[in-house]
């Protein structure tokens, strides 16, 4: 049993390296989606700014209608984002509390398997000196 739960704790560990990959990837995807909306706002204020300055000039509607779309979609690609990485969060702290069972099953194991070698030792010490004690007293 020692030995399933040591297997049980690696295989954990391993699992949870794995979600925080995932982890990183979106935090990645995330940190790029704002990057992209950012750039998205920075150019629509200076083509507000064109717009104004050059009022004869181009569509300036047609421009904020399409920003307005782009800009909704990195919006709710983001949230979904955001939902993942909550997602990825929640199963990390679940894996963490499962592996901190573990190593208190372990911890408790190893105690018992501790106070069970000090028992016997004990006794045998009890033995040798009960019949030290015996040969002593009998000579």
């Amino acid at each position: 049993m020692k030995n399933s739960l040591q297997t049980l704790t690696r295989i954990q560990k391993f699992n949870i390296d794995e979600q925080r990959k995932l982890l990183v990837e979106q935090q990645t995807q995330e940190e790029r989606l704002l990057s992209e909306l950012n750039d998205l706002n920075r150019r629509y204020e200076q083509e507000k700014e064109f717009a104004r300055q050059n009022a004869n000039f181009g569509d300036f509607g047609l421009y904020t209608k399409r920003y307005l779309q782009q800009r909704e979609d990195l919006e709710v690609r983001l949230a979904a984002v955001r939902a993942r990485i909550a997602e990825i969060r929640d199963i990390i702290s679940d894996m963490f509390k499962e592996q901190k069972t573990f190593e208190i099953v372990d911890d408790n194991r190893k105690k018992a398997a501790q106070k069970e070698f000090d028992s016997k030792e004990q006794k045998m010490l009890d033995d040798i000196g009960t019949n030290a004690y015996i040969k002593h007293n009998h000579s």
